[in-house]
């Protein structure tokens, strides 16, 4: 689900960037009582798939992040949204299948399933065990990795030791009827005709149709209720990533535009509420008052409902949308050491 615009302007950009032709790699940290900065292929469901591991000491908790889309991939953004977590954790980017360095030529997009993504998850987690000598991770997810997270810690509690949800997903076809309802004043206020005729025919049973709710989460950001970056920063933002090439760049663009089609039957299925009644371990869900996306008030309605016996914490960012961590990333990163201190991690 990516703009052409992006397409366009990435694509320039990595064009005019000659370094891009260069293999992707990692900077060193020079700081730090012992510090990591790797990155490498790992084989994991049957194919390599790439983790980008980072912090000033090796020793310190591991935060797992698991980005969003399916397919859009977190770690050409890490070298501007998740330095500054380095200094408390050893963050782990991983390109996903089917996204970043993990999207083969020859990638079979009939694996994207949630129980295949679920189970590359915890093989990753088990992995990062061994290799880092960590009995429990903490999971922080992103958009679409929130519907991964939140179920993979309430599988295999033993391994974690938290969750972050970022734009928690809850239930597909109740997001749509609170979005709609949220876009609709938005669209006939400010929108154009294109906006209004496309108000006109828009239903929530109509939107719960794949090539419809791309539509709709496309126009997003036209009202103030997407990622709220400009796409010229996110392009430049990319184009930067020295751990992509120019070849990783278009593997990051093919992902993310295939998106959730190849698994939506299942995506759209998905249902939080009756799936995961129960987390069992600190939880923690930041979600931007003006995302349109995954909006707070669905959010707020499974962490309501959903029994958290240690402890749990729901934060609105008022000046956020669907990217807390690119609209106000100094709250965030705050945000997210306290939790992590106040666990005494």
């Amino acid at each position: 689900m990516l703009r052409f615009g992006l397409f366009l302007l990435l694509a320039a950009l990595t064009l005019t960037l000659g370094w891009k032709a260069l293999p992707g790699r990692t900077p060193a940290i020079r700081s730090g009582p012992d510090p990591i900065a790797v990155m490498e292929p790992v084989q994991i469901g049957g194919m390599n798939q790439w983790l980008l591991i980072r912090g000033q000491d090796r020793s310190a908790p591991v935060l797992l992040w698991l980005h969003g889309g399916p397919g859009a991939a977190q770690m050409p953004l890490a070298h501007a949204t998740t330095r500054a977590l380095e200094d408390d954790f050893v963050v782990v980017h991983w390109d996903q299948r089917g996204a970043g360095k993990s999207n083969t030529g020859d990638f079979n997009a009939a694996t994207l399933t949630m129980e295949q993504f679920l189970q590359d998850a915890h093989a990753v987690t088990r992995h990062l065990q061994t290799r880092l000598g960590a009995d429990r991770i903490i999971v922080l997810g992103h958009s679409w990795g929130t519907m991964l997270g939140a179920r993979l810690v309430a599988r295999w509690p033993d391994d974690y030791t938290a969750y972050i949800g970022v734009g928690q997903q809850v239930n597909t076809a109740r997001g749509i009827a609170v979005t709609l309802e949220r876009l609709a004043p938005l669209i006939r206020a400010g929108g154009q005709t294109a906006h209004l005729r496309w108000l006109d025919g828009a239903t929530p049973d109509g939107l719960m149709a794949h090539a419809a709710y791309v539509d709709m989460m496309e126009m997003l950001d036209d009202f103030g209720g997407g990622m709220n970056v400009p796409v010229w920063r996110l392009a430049l933002m990319l184009a930067r990533a020295p751990e992509y090439s120019l070849g990783d760049l278009r593997r990051w663009l093919d992902g993310a535009r295939r998106g959730s089609g190849p698994m939506w039957p299942d995506y759209r299925s998905r249902d939080l509420m009756a799936e995961v009644p129960m987390m069992p371990v600190p939880t923690l869900l930041i979600s931007g008052a003006q995302d349109l996306n995954t909006p707070a008030e669905v959010s707020a309605e499974w962490f309501e409902r959903v029994s958290a016996p240690e402890g749990s914490a729901h934060l609105v960012f008022d000046l956020s949308g669907h990217a807390p961590f690119l609209s106000e990333p100094e709250r965030f990163t705050t945000v997210i050491r306290t939790f992590a201190h106040s666990h005494g991690w």
